[in-house]
């Protein structure tokens, strides 16, 4: 349960939300709907508003529930695109969306992953590519599809490693969050409810160059409810200061599975 200037807050109605957040900023009174007012651009504004405003936190982390992984094929080049019926898929391609951003990538050494350090195409350039992979990098490109295929461009993702991955690799990536309607719920848990209300208040203060007070008073709101989620997020994704899955065993176990055969 949240709550947001002493009202609870639920599992909200895309319009529920926009029109408490139009409450919060007093461009609305109490009990009148953002619909009955002449300026019909409201809603609009509002529901594109909190479609930018889902994005934003999605990129910077906050939503876990956005955050997926997929293995990946034994490859320095790693292509993620979604192929079109009988397409034959090139080698190193991944047949799904292309990630909006990747979080992660480790490769497989036994039976763990080492997980690498994220770099650049310039840091990269120095590297010998035929020693084992310790970075990446990702990035994205428009190509066109084959056989006049409608729509005739697809986002590609390409994910490049600085060596050879020697095994399997593995990609941590935030998913793409549905675009909300105005007649729609928003289907993430309550533990949000109030951090979008919040974010959506400081979101509509701004658009409409709302006084500086204003502002301020919304980003306060909206900078306590990312603190609570960060707060939630460490106990989930605790950070250990230590060699992750190093191991006196390790020899041992990656002898059985193959490695260094």
């Amino acid at each position: 349960m949240a709550y947001f200037q002493g009202r609870e807050v639920l599992m909200i109605a895309v319009n529920e939300l926009i029109q408490q957040a139009y409450e919060s900023i007093n461009m609305t009174g109490m009990g009148e709907a953002v619909g009955d007012y002449a300026d019909d651009n409201l809603p609009i504004v509002g529901v594109n508003e909190l479609n930018r405003l889902i994005t934003q936190l999605n990129n910077e982390g906050f939503l876990a529930m956005a955050q997926k992984c997929v293995d990946c094929p034994n490859a320095s080049t790693i292509y993620f695109r979604k192929l079109i019926d009988g397409e034959i898929p090139q080698p190193g391609t991944v047949d799904m969306e292309a990630p909006e951003k990747v979080v992660s990538v480790a490769r497989r050494l036994g039976n763990r992953y080492i997980v690498l350090n994220n770099s650049n195409l310039v840091q990269q350039a120095w590297k010998n590519t035929y020693t084992t992979a310790r970075t990446w990098t990702y990035n994205t490109e428009l190509e066109t599809t084959p056989d006049d295929h409608v729509p005739d461009n697809r986002v590609v993702g390409i994910l490049t490693l600085d060596g050879q991955p020697r095994g399997a690799v593995r990609v941590w990536y935030n998913s793409k969050l549905p675009k909300y309607k105005l007649d729609e719920t928003v289907y993430l848990s309550d533990l949000y409810n109030e951090l979008l209300l919040s974010g959506l208040a400081w979101r509509l203060a701004n658009y409409f160059e709302l006084s500086d007070e204003k502002k301020q008073s919304t980003l306060r709101d909206f900078d306590a409810a990312k603190s609570l989620i960060k707060r939630n997020n460490v106990t989930q994704r605790m950070l250990v200061n230590s060699n992750i899955g190093s191991d006196w065993r390790d020899p041992y176990f990656n002898g059985l599975n193959g490695e260094g055969m």
